[in-house]
């Protein structure tokens, strides 16, 4: 939400246009309008080095992500930072509404390449 529709509210409510409830209704509206817009969607892809398809391409919605990452076992959260994977960054990007690439790791041991986008 931008400021100007914030300040074009605020200035109804000074003006006695709109009530305190009808103007925090507003402000609401406008905010999850706003989150509406942010990621919806987390995006795994993993592909063998020698290959151009990915091997795993797995798409999730956040809300499911958002639960996992909060009730995943503290073992999981373990091995996800074992292979470089940091979940504070991860939240982050989740929180702020960040689109694009989050995450790449290459596993060389493996031959794998891994990334995690934001869409």
């Amino acid at each position: 939400m931008g400021n100007d529709e914030r300040l074009r509210i605020l200035k109804m409510l000074e003006e006695k246009k709109i009530s305190a409830d009808e103007a925090a209704r507003l402000l609401d509206a406008m905010k999850t309008a706003d989150d509406e817009h942010k990621n919806r969607f987390l995006k795994v892809l993993v592909w063998k080095a020698d290959s151009d398809k990915a091997k795993v391409n797995v798409t999730l919605p956040l809300s499911i992500v958002k639960w996992g990452l909060k009730m995943a076992p503290e073992h999981a959260k373990a091995k996800i930072a074992d292979a470089d994977i940091d979940l504070k960054v991860v939240q982050e990007a989740l929180e702020k509404g960040m689109t694009g690439k989050i995450v790449e790791v290459e596993d060389d041991e493996k031959g794998e390449h891994v990334e995690v986008w934001l869409e």
